[in-house]
């Protein structure tokens, strides 16, 4: 049980924390270097393995990802060993390869393969600002271990995901994003018309991503009317979803602080202190993952949530003086998770989209519903493939709702800084 000793006590842990690590005062290296015993400059090949999916850019020219250091050659042939994650560009051609509807590209040759994490891959390229540009893939092999096996299992389960939903156009592409972080489909003026809406946090995998399949493993496992069932079924509901989505700080955040609640509940503790999980949460996450202290996810995520928790009563109270109780609830959830991200998208993006806190309450059950109808179709289809095309009408029906609204709401000016 979380007592009021142990909040406060966390509390200003964190805060402590906050101040050493993001206080110019202190020069805390966050992330893991690169060790090597002669000059990245001079470079020309790498090998390791790919540690995180990769994610297209915002240019759509490359895609980005890291891959942790086994070895690199040199123009002169010379070969080093090698240790740490090193930040890794990939074009968009040699990536997409393999997908549904860009299997005739022009990149498209014996040397191109699935790029996913755990993989291990040699690559050709130049060394350029702290990063490896990829210009071709030499090799590439999956470990022959129970632990490789996974990883190829999660990639050819990706890739065959992304075959599934390409029938179903943009809203296939949507709902990739949704389910599984990759955005390669997504149309790129929906994309855009997110981030000017002040909805970039509903396509980012996150807190609402996962309570959305602890809620489903909850409803199977109550069935059974045993606590030990319920939790280990919910436990491996959610380690599944991250598994397969891949782990993103916004996401490692709400695995974190899904399994705390969990386990709180677990133990009879109906009403855990929220502000002592999100403390314990970003503890253990920068024990586990400290560069992600450097993400602007991690830091929305928590600032976000550090928002709802610490100001959501003061504004529902306000809210529901002067409208009814279910639209009052959900704005003033919104309004509050926009109490400390507010000044951190001001500083990193140089504009702030007020219409946010509106345009949230309106276009977070669509996404809900579109989620949940999603993955009914998908299973209905795998089990009656005729299904996928009445699946795919139904969710275009629906996506073009979300794009319209989206669209509206993007054309509402924005405060910008420059």
């Amino acid at each position: 049980m979380v007592t009021k000793t142990r909040n406060y006590s966390l509390f200003v842990s964190v805060i402590v924390l906050l101040f050493i690590f993001y206080s110019p005062l202190f020069n805390i290296k966050l992330d893991r270097g690169v060790f090597c015993l002669t000059d990245l400059q001079k470079i020309n090949k790498i090998d390791g393995k790919i540690t995180s999916s990769p994610v297209k850019c915002s240019n759509e020219k490359y895609y980005s990802t890291n891959i942790l250091l086994n070895k690199v050659s040199t123009k002169s042939n010379e070969t080093f060993s090698c240790n740490g994650l090193i930040k890794v560009y990939i074009p968009a051609k040699i990536i997409e390869a393999y997908f549904p509807e860009k299997l005739y590209s022009s990149s498209h040759s014996k040397k191109n393969c699935i790029y996913e994490t755990g993989g291990q891959y040699c690559l050709s390229g130049f060394y350029k600002n702290n990063s490896f540009y990829v210009s071709e893939c030499l090799s590439n092999s999956w470990e022959n271990s129970l632990k490789g096996k996974i990883a190829y299992f999660r990639a050819m389960c990706r890739l065959q995901f992304k075959r599934c939903l390409a029938s179903w156009g943009r809203a296939g592409g949507l709902l990739l994003a949704l389910l599984c972080g990759s955005r390669e489909y997504t149309d790129t003026n929906i994309s855009n018309a997110f981030q000017l809406s002040g909805l970039s946090h509903i396509l980012a995998l996150s807190g609402m991503h996962l309570s959305m399949f602890s809620g489903i493993a909850m409803f199977f496992g109550k069935k059974s009317k045993r606590k030990k069932l319920n939790f280990t079924i919910r436990f491996l509901t959610l380690i599944i979803f991250v598994w397969f989505a891949g782990v993103s700080p916004s996401l490692l955040r709400a695995f974190i602080c899904a399994l705390l609640v969990m386990l709180f509940s677990y133990f009879d503790e109906k009403s855990p202190d929220m502000l002592s999980i999100l403390c314990l949460s970003f503890i253990l996450q920068i024990m586990i993952s400290p560069a992600d202290l450097k993400s602007l996810g991690f830091i929305l995520s928590y600032g976000a949530l550090a928002g709802i928790i610490l100001f959501n009563n003061f504004f529902q109270i306000i809210f529901i003086k002067i409208m009814p109780k279910y639209p009052a609830l959900s704005l003033a959830s919104s309004t509050s998770a926009q109490a400390f991200t507010i000044p951190i998208s001001l500083k990193n993006f140089g504009f702030y989209s007020p219409i946010g806190i509106i345009a949230t309450c309106f276009i977070s059950p669509l996404i809900t519903a579109f989620i949940y109808s999603g993955l009914i179709f998908i299973i209905l289809s795998f089990i009656f493939p005729f299904i996928s095309y009445i699946g795919g009408i139904f969710m275009n029906f629906q996506y073009n709702i979300i794009n319209y609204l989206v669209l509206i709401f993007s054309k509402v000016p924005n405060w910008r800084l420059y």
